[in-house]
């Protein structure tokens, strides 16, 4: 292993292996000739000249020369180390896994990240903004894996992600927000992807909704059927609920499938 006197050729050295962040802890066990106190001042200097940003206590980022002008590096090609120097599981979720699902209009500031309780402080570091949402149950399914420059991710699939719009709604910008979304998401949905692991995956009143949103508001009615039917197949009895949970209830009859209550209007953008 070749030895580096300078902190800096280490770094540099790392980006050459495509390596696009580094631990303090690992730092110090390949330079052990190094003080504490030499390496705090050496990734000091690589802090004030934006080579490296620390966006985690213990945990820093590289900034490759193609990313110099941008400032930071984007999450996605860090995000998976960083969860596993933190030890929780995680998933990219709402509006930054519908982008990398390919819904043209969502191309969020802030990167979206689920994780487990206790909940995590956001991140916001030098234009590096990442917001946590945290779940006391975390999915065991429908998290896929997608390829980046820097390797591999964990993000929602195209069915948990339309699910998670719905749950932290307020989170991405409002329902008809979230909405839009879907709209986008559906698309990319086929029926084989619904099956009964879904109804695990958000409170009950959320499928319900998704369905109703499927088939009155995105006009995607195979999918809002398959879903209809995973639903007659299990023993779950379906409850009136409201559309947007955040606004009062309409006093109105009921005569749609999914029991909701219209109690607003969803505006699609387009």
């Amino acid at each position: 292993m070749k030895e580096y006197s300078k902190i800096s050729d280490w770094v540099n050295h790392q980006l050459a292996l495509g390596k696009y962040s580094f631990t303090l802890t690992y730092l110090h066990d390949m330079m052990p000739d190094k003080s504490d106190n030499s390496i705090k001042l050496a990734l000091k200097r690589l802090v004030d000249k934006n080579k490296i940003i620390s966006v985690y206590k213990g945990f820093y980022i590289i900034i490759p020369p193609a990313y110099a002008n941008l400032g930071f590096l984007p999450p996605s090609m860090f995000i998976d180390d960083l969860m596993e120097y933190l030890r929780r599981p995680y998933y990219i979720s709402l509006l930054s896994a519908a982008a990398l699902h390919g819904a043209a209009h969502q191309q969020p500031q802030t990167h979206f990240v689920c994780t487990t309780l206790p909940s995590m402080r956001n991140t916001n570091k030098k234009g590096v903004r990442i917001k946590y949402v945290s779940k006391r149950d975390f999915p065991e399914s429908n998290i896929i894996q997608k390829k980046t420059e820097s390797g591999y991710v964990k993000l929602s699939d195209t069915v948990l992600t339309c699910l998670d719009m719905i749950n932290y709604h307020k989170t991405i910008g409002g329902f008809n927000r979230a909405a839009t979304v879907i709209n986008e998401l559906s698309e990319e949905i086929s029926e084989d992807e619904i099956n009964s692991g879904v109804l695990n995956l958000t409170p009950f009143a959320n499928i319900q909704r998704l369905g109703y949103l499927w088939e009155y508001v995105c006009e995607q009615v195979s999918l809002s059927d398959a879903l209809f039917k995973i639903i007659n197949r299990s023993s779950r009895q379906l409850k009136s609920y409201k559309l947007n949970p955040a606004m009062d209830k309409q006093k109105q009859k009921i005569t749609n499938r999914w029991k909701i209550n219209v109690n607003t209007n969803i505006e699609i953008d387009e």
